[in-house]
């Protein structure tokens, strides 16, 4: 999946929601709010709490984070406000399942992410979900892959990530590895058996 607008976080209605609350903030400000969240994300090792998330964007912004706004930041919207698959998930994750490959999702995401697939219509594909948020770690951290494998019931040498589609799988190839790689956050990995199961 991905977002709506091309930007995973803030989400695609941050700048609404605080303008409700100061409507002096301009563009720039908003981009350099947000370019300070980003490197926030890219300081730490797992996935942080969304409000602590907010506060780092709210404080660059010169926002008081009042329990009020962060409560709004994080409120429930429909998912197809901001989240849409990429046109060949659905045919991609259809073709997987029919050759009875079992799958799971490896991401560094909040403990959500199964919740939005669910609201995408794509949960009833993955039997697990290892999620950095949840585990504490990030990848490549073999915790997170160790995890996916586990729940999977194979041994890692019995997985392969959407980057190494196996040769049994043979057309469509690169639509498999670019629509199943997206059905999780920019970096998130489907793993899949390397062969197909016939449990």
């Amino acid at each position: 999946m991905r977002p709506i607008g091309g930007r995973w976080n803030p989400r695609a209605d941050f700048e609404e929601t605080v303008l409700a609350h100061d409507p002096s903030i301009t563009e720039d400000r908003f981009a350099e709010a947000i370019a300070a969240g980003d490197q926030f994300f890219a300081a730490l090792s797992s996935t942080p709490d969304y409000d602590d998330y907010h506060r780092v964007v709210l404080r660059n912004l010169g926002t008081e984070a009042t329990s009020q706004l962060l409560a709004e930041l994080r409120r429930e919207v429909p998912v197809e406000r901001v989240l849409e698959l990429y046109p060949d998930v659905l045919k991609t994750l259809e073709e997987l399942s029919r050759r009875q490959v079992r799958m799971a999702v490896v991401s560094d995401a909040w403990p959500d992410l199964p919740g939005l697939h669910a609201a995408l219509g794509i949960h009833h594909y993955f039997e697990a979900y290892a999620i950095s948020a949840e585990l504490g770690c990030n990848k490549p951290d073999p915790r997170m892959y160790h995890h996916a494998s586990t729940a999977l019931g194979l041994p890692p040498s019995n997985a392969c990530s959407s980057t190494t589609i196996p040769t049994w799988f043979k057309r469509p190839s690169t639509s498999v590895m670019r629509g199943v790689r997206s059905t999780g956050t920019p970096c998130s990995r489907t793993l899949l058996p390397s062969r197909p199961s016939r449990h």
